[in-house]
C-alpha cells in the first residue's frame, strides 16, 4: 500500500493558524496545548489528585472531541484528577509536519505527553485501538503506569479484523479515497459511526456537539490511521503486569462477533465488566456508571 499520509499532514498545517487562540483553546475550563516533536496535543484537565492516588488520563476516541467529555469530568473531577486529550489529527490536535500516523509515532506521542505532564503515577482508561497504545505504555513504564481500564478491546488479530469489518467497502482504508473522505465529509462519516457503534438511537445525543466541533475546523484523519494501522502492522507483543479492568459495552453492532476475552492474554491480572445498555462509548453513553466504576475500582488494593 502506497503512503499518502502527507496529504493530511499537509493539509492540516495549513489550517493550522489560530487553532490554539481560536474556539478550540477555550470551550472550557482546564483546556490546553502540549507543544511535543510529534504533534501539538489539546487537553482538557479537572479535579485535584489526592494522595497515594493516580491520575486517569483518558483518550478521544474519534469521532469524538473533548467537548463530549462534558458529564465525565462533572461525575469524576470532584473525586480526583483526570485528564483526556485527542490524538494528533483528531479534534484539534495537530499533528507535526513529518508525522506519518504510524503507530510507533502515536505511541511515542502519547508517552511524551504523559512525561511533560508530570503528573505520574497515571491509570490509562483507553479504548478500543488506543487500548493497544496502553499496553506497549505500561509494558515500557511499568513505574509511570499503575492500571490499565481498557474498554471494547480485543486482541490485535481481532482489531484488524474488526477494522476491515468497519471498512467494508475499502473507503478509508484506500489510499487518497480515505484521506478525501474523511477531509471532506467527515460529519457524514462521524453520523455513520455513531449509528453503527452506539447503543441503539443514541446518535443524536453526539452529533450535535461533533457538528459545532466540525465547524470550526476539528479534523478527521481515520483515512491515514486505518491505513498505517491495520494494513500489515503488528504491534510488540507484550504481557502487563499491572492491575487491569477490562469492559464491554454489549451495545456495539460493530464488535458483535469479537472474543471479548481475547485481550486476556495480555494481561497478567483482569478483571472483567459489561455495560449492558451502552455500546462502542460507555464513558459517554453511561458516564455516571462508568465513573463510578472506575471510581471503586481505584479504591480497590
Amino acid at each position: 500500500m502506497i503512503n499518502v499520509t502527507w496529504i493530511d499532514s499537509f493539509r492540516l498545517r495549513a489550517r493550522a493558524g489560530g487553532i490554539r487562540d481560536g474556539w478550540a483553546a477555550s470551550t472550557r475550563p482546564g483546556v490546553a496545548f502540549h507543544e511535543l516533536p510529534e504533534a501539538t496535543l489539546r487537553s482538557r484537565t479537572g479535579g485535584t489528585r489526592k494522595a497515594g492516588e493516580p491520575t486517569v488520563v483518558m483518550v478521544c476516541d474519534p469521532p469524538n472531541v473533548l467537548e463530549h467529555f462534558d458529564a465525565v469530568f462533572e461525575r469524576f473531577s470532584p473525586h480526583g484528577r483526570v485528564i483526556v486529550f485527542e490524538p494528533p489529527g483528531f479534534g484539534f490536535s495537530l499533528p507535526s509536519a513529518s508525522f506519518r500516523f504510524t503507530f510507533d509515532e502515536y505511541r511515542a506521542c502519547i508517552e511524551g505527553l504523559l512525561r511533560k505532564l508530570d503528573e505520574g503515577p497515571y491509570v490509562l482508561a483507553f479504548t478500543c485501538v488506543w487500548a493497544h497504545i496502553a499496553l506497549q505504555v505500561a509494558a515500557k513504564e511499568p513505574g509511570m503506569i499503575a492500571k490499565l481500564m481498557l474498554w471494547q478491546s480485543p486482541s490485535w488479530a481481532q482489531q484488524v479484523t474488526w477494522a476491515r469489518e468497519v471498512d467494508k467497502k475499502k473507503v478509508i482504508s484506500r489510499p487518497v479515497l480515505g484521506q478525501v473522505m474523511t477531509a471532506l465529509k467527515p460529519e457524514k462519516i462521524g453520523l455513520g459511526w455513531y449509528r453503527a457503534a452506539l447503543a441503539k438511537n443514541r446518535y443524536p445525543d453526539f452529533m450535535p456537539t461533533l457538528e459545532q466541533a466540525l465547524k470550526r475546523g476539528a479534523f478527521c484523519c481515520l483515512g491515514s490511521l486505518w491505513q498505517q494501522w491495520f494494513h500489515g502492522y503488528t504491534p510488540p507483543p507484550v504481557r502487563v503486569e499491572q492491575p487491569a479492568l477490562v469492559t464491554w459495552g454489549l451495545a456495539d453492532r460493530t464488535h458483535a462477533r469479537s472474543d471479548k476475552e481475547s485481550i486476556g492474554s495480555q494481561l497478567a491480572h483482569a478483571k472483567w465488566h459489561s455495560f449492558q445498555h451502552a455500546g462502542h462509548s460507555p464513558e459517554l453513553e453511561a458516564s455516571q456508571e462508568y465513573c463510578e466504576l472506575l471510581r471503586g475500582w481505584l479504591q480497590e488494593d
